[in-house]
């Protein structure tokens, strides 16, 4: 074939051009003529939909990192923080809320899939399978609209850090008691302080008539600095409520809040100390966390509403919360403590039917704040007695970050008659006998079977008809063994601090 001239090579390009245009012009003719896949009539304007967000499926090791802890820059979601719990201030976390109020509401059925232990049956969950939120989930849309009630209260209805950050300062124990019993044991706590050489300056908490003059007076011998707050009091940062004779939980929250110290350690009266308590404001993990909080025997069932109202799924290695004691930096969580209480005081009739008290009000709230805190390793170890072959844990012995016993919290003493201890006093040795400590106690994700039980006393010796029962905790496949091995020498520090005042008593139990 001859080569082409220069007059045909040019007509034959412009050919190409022409038929590629036609290709391209039908092309787009048809993708104008061909409705969205998502769209019923292709002449409705199209809407702009945020992309869909794939929840983070957590390791069981990141438990204790917030979910969500980091959304994508495209999402159209506002950055969570993921380091929230470094913030230096209170006032720091207020873009961090804005974008914990605009997540994504999670679902009853999501919540539930981060627990999911192989033998459910064997788990020592909180609350009975007889209430009704056990047996039925909670709908998803209840749990939206408690999510959007709590929502409100941080958005738009709490006090501000700016105006009160001056009101608190320091670190310094806080107790709330002020009946008769309730001092008692406060004196325990002090004498047991004053054996540890504790400089710790202390605050009590009582609701008006429970504490007069004479006791304040009374108390006040027995330490160098101690002050008292009436949490009835107008005087108060945050007003709380009063359940009469009724167990008044929600004063435990009021207490932290309205404390005169910025880093206050709530103790309970029954609740003493193994190690001088200043020692934990020097860990790392609460110089890390600005909290320390520490576990309870049970774990939260996986359809608890509260996982899902906190936008929250189900922790396998996260025990409930126990808040014998904690410790709190208020000048970082101010707004988180607000939250607590709000949860514990206005909304108590509603979240203390799947939540007991003040006790895991801190923890949840921490969770729906997308807040990391800081916790110790070891989880609780059962201290108690040993008759023949029946043991009886009466307290919990609360650990150190670095694994030492740093709190013997006698939660259940209270339920031994005064029959029985005077007994195990004199014939067995005393009440601070032996100990049960699990061998997963660092790796919480484990399930261990423990219960809490009856001690019907039956090696009570000539046991009465009517002699009252107590309650205890049991881990069944672990041997008690000596307390000496972990805590030397308590039983004797026990006489010796007037752990046994409740024997004086002329009826009753501790």
């Amino acid at each position: 074939m001859p080569p082409l001239h220069r007059p045909t090579r040019i007509g034959a390009a412009l050919l190409v051009i022409f038929l590629l245009y036609l290709i391209f012009e039908h092309l787009s003719l048809a993708t104008e003529q061909t409705p969205p896949a998502d769209s019923k009539d292709a002449n409705e304007p199209s809407k702009e939909k945020k992309p869909a967000i794939e929840l983070p499926k957590l390791k069981l090791e990141d438990s204790n990192k917030p979910l969500l802890s980091g959304l994508p820059a495209d999402t159209g979601y506002p950055e969570i923080n993921s380091e929230a719990h470094k913030l230096h201030n209170a006032d720091a976390f207020k873009n961090h809320f804005k974008a914990v109020t605009q997540l994504p509401g999670m679902t009853m059925a999501e919540a539930k899939t981060g627990c999911i232990w192989p033998e459910m049956e064997e788990v020592n969950f909180q609350y009975a399978g007889t209430d009704e939120w056990v047996k039925t989930d909670t709908s998803d849309e209840e749990l939206e609209l408690r999510r959007k009630e709590w929502h409100n209260y941080v958005e738009n209805n709490m006090l501000p850090y700016e105006q009160n950050k001056d009101k608190f300062q320091g670190k310094g124990i806080i107790i709330v008691g002020g009946n008769q019993k309730s001092m008692k044991r406060v004196k325990v706590i002090l004498n047991q302080l004053k054996r540890l050489n504790s400089k710790l300056p202390i605050e009590i908490h009582y609701w008006a008539e429970e504490m007069n003059e004479e006791s304040q007076k009374d108390i006040s011998t027995m330490w160098h600095e101690i002050h008292f707050n009436d949490l009835s009091s107008p005087t108060n940062i945050m007003k709380t409520n009063h359940n009469g004779p009724y167990i008044n939980y929600q004063l435990k929250t009021a207490a932290v809040v309205n404390s005169r110290f910025a880093e206050p350690l709530l103790l309970d009266t029954d609740n003493i100390p193994i190690i001088d308590p200043a020692e934990l404001y020097e860990t790392a993990e609460y110089k890390d966390h600005g909290t320390l909080f520490w576990p309870d025997i049970a774990r939260t069932r996986p359809n608890n509403p509260m996982w899902g109202i906190t936008n929250t799924a189900c922790k396998m290695d996260e025990y409930e919360q126990e808040s014998g004691q904690l410790i709190v930096d208020k000048h970082k969580f101010f707004y988180h403590l607000q939250l607590a209480a709000w949860f514990n005081n206005e909304h108590a009739a509603y979240y203390n039917t799947f939540l007991l008290g003040d006790k895991d009000m801190f923890r949840f709230t921490w969770h729906a704040l997308k807040t990391r805190y800081g916790r110790p390793k070891k989880w609780i170890t059962s201290v108690g007695t040993l008759n023949g072959d029946y043991y009886c844990g009466h307290s919990f012995a609360q650990h150190h970050p670095d694994g030492r016993v740093a709190f013997l919290h006698g939660g259940l003493l209270k339920t031994i008659t005064k029959e029985v201890m005077k007994w195990q006093r004199e014939n067995n040795g005393g009440i601070f006998q032996v100990y049960k400590r699990s061998e997963a106690d660092e790796t919480h994700g484990t399930n261990v079977k423990v219960s809490i039980k009856w001690d019907g006393a039956d090696y009570f010796p000539d046991k009465k008809e009517g002699l009252g029962v107590a309650s205890c905790t049991d881990y069944w496949d672990v041997e008690a063994r000596p307390l000496d091995e972990i805590v030397p020498g308590f039983e004797k520090i026990y006489e010796e601090i007037g752990g046994y005042w409740m024997l004086e008593e002329p009826t009753g139990s501790a």
